[in-house]
């Protein structure tokens, strides 16, 4: 009797250390504000796992559910299982978006990211992520990013060069290949001050093929029960492989930022910004500078850790997300040569016989903003972020109890026909102030919204406008008949296999 008692009684400690109690009411209380929510069928041990990962392999197969949720059931919000216990409300419209984006970011989500992008803006919370937003904010101000134009004017000609110097071999390029170098290597002067020459290659850069890795690898983390239980996901061979990437690209940043200090000579104390433009001899502050001289009310800086984690931060949200954008609004005008043949008469009207384009250009590409605003509507570059619920809430009319978590489906609210008139349709003039009055504010979020919006977006918006319009302005673009053009929805949205152009030179 006595064995029985002690396994009792241990049983009953394990119970109460684990809060198996607590968990199990969780789960109710989450159960029962779920169940009446509209939803697709859960898998008794998976969820709807499944599902998502069929959504992320196949168009097709995403737009068969965008189809039966968002078109013919005008679903605001769906339910969903993360395997049998956990479940998320996904937020399919705009008029629940801004209640849920003044949540805080969902910690277990991003916690996927942490291994490669440390506890920087994108992962970090609370009292540093206010801190560190405030000590960044100056790197995006308009004195900053005013000398970034020349950069961008050099990177992209650079591009069109090697465009022009290919023509006589073949007349189509593969555009996320191509825009993922000129991304880089403007990236990695803006915000470091460092030439790589990385686009002296028809090859992909190590760095770009180790990101590339790490969004797939970090992708199928979030649809896996093995990679979401992180000492079980680090056991396995594709752990292993991630782990050994996420060296690499820390590897890459401390080098740039080692060599930027000791350009510098930076010591322990640092130096104020004064000291600084002394030392850069005239030449643009950048990133990496507003890192270095930042401080708070407090006069303490960031720590190396922290500039490594926002400079692996930075390194992925400029470059990545920029190249999405650039291919996505290209493809988009190639496929409509009446809105790229408006974009080329605007950028030639504010050129005027000029090469290039300067900073007080860019408020005159008005219709090329609204195409690159229209491309990103259709395929938003981040299409989807997660939140967690801090206090009990009432949604469509459903009471949402504290704790629950949510994922916001900017791709969907981006097209929810309640929202936009034929939300298939690309139509650049969506995005002319007259048509947009009455909108509401979150339905169009590709740079997220609220609080937690991205810090980079002017910076991500002025690089574009003058990428685009120098393309534009040297080639014609089309699509290469014949080549299949899918969405591969991984951490930031891609190409399952490129996006093929025809260039005619003009």
């Amino acid at each position: 009797m006595e064995p029985l008692l002690v396994i009792s009684a241990l049983l009953l400690v394990g119970l109460f250390i684990f809060n198996v109690p607590g968990r199990l009411f969780r789960y109710y209380v989450h159960w029962k504000a779920v169940r009446n929510i509209p939803g697709l069928p859960a898998h008794w041990l998976f969820g709807n796992l499944l599902d998502v990962r069929k959504m992320l392999e196949s168009e097709e197969e995403y737009h068969k559910v965008m189809k039966y949720a968002v078109k013919e059931k005008r679903w605001k919000m769906v339910r969903t299982w993360i395997g049998p216990f956990q479940p998320s409300i996904d937020i399919y419209h705009c008029s629940l978006a801004g209640k849920v984006l003044k949540q805080p970011k969902n910690a277990a989500e991003y916690r996927l990211f942490k291994p490669w992008l440390g506890d920087g803006l994108l992962i970090s919370k609370g009292s540093k992520w206010a801190r560190n937003r405030r000590l960044l904010t100056p790197a995006f101000h308009y004195e900053i990013l005013k000398p970034y134009v020349p950069v961008y004017n050099n990177c992209v000609k650079e591009l069109l060069d090697k465009w022009t110097a290919l023509m006589d071999k073949n007349k189509q390029i593969e555009l996320f290949n191509s825009i993922s170098l000129l991304s880089l290597d403007i990236i990695l002067q803006c915000s470091f001050s460092f030439s790589s020459n990385c686009q002296d290659t028809t090859q992909s850069h190590p760095y770009i093929e180790a990101v590339q890795e790490l969004v797939e690898l970090t992708t199928e983390r979030f649809v896996t029960l093995v990679g979401r239980i992180d000492w079980l996901f680090n056991l396995t061979p594709t752990g292993r492989k991630y782990n050994k990437l996420c060296q690499f690209v820390h590897s890459h940043s401390r080098m740039v930022v080692q060599k930027r200090k000791e350009e510098l000579e930076v010591g322990k104390t640092g130096f104020s910004e004064s000291e600084l433009r002394t030392r850069k001899k005239g030449k643009y502050l950048d990133f990496l500078d507003v890192l270095l001289i930042a401080r708070d009310e407090d006069g303490n800086g960031l720590t190396d850790q922290e500039i490594q984690d926002e400079v692996d931060t930075f390194m992925f949200e400029g470059h990545d997300t920029t190249t999405s954008g650039m291919c996505w609004t290209l493809y988009c005008l190639a496929k409509h040569p009446e809105a790229q043949e408006k974009v080329r008469e605007e950028v030639r009207s504010v050129l005027q016989g000029r090469d290039t384009l300067d900073y007080d250009d860019l408020k005159e590409l008005k219709y090329t903003q609204w195409a690159i605003k229209e491309a990103m509507r259709l395929y938003p570059p981040v299409f989807f972020i997660f939140r967690k619920a801090t206090e009990e809430m009432i949604l469509d009319g459903h009471i949402i109890p504290k704790g629950m978590n949510f994922g916001i489906g900017i791709r969907q609210i981006h097209r929810h026909p309640e929202t936009w008139e034929n939300p298939d349709e690309y139509d650049p003039l969506r995005f002319h102030p007259s048509n947009c009055e009455g909108r509401d504010p979150y339905a169009y979020i590709p740079f997220s919204g609220g609080q937690r919006n991205c810090i980079g977006q002017n910076f991500a918006l002025n690089e574009e406008r003058i990428v685009i319009a120098s393309i534009l302005n040297r080639f014609k673009l089309s699509l290469v008949q014949g080549h299949k053009v899918e969405t591969a929805p991984k951490v930031v949205l891609r190409s399952k296999n490129g996006i093929k152009i025809n260039l005619e030179p003009l």
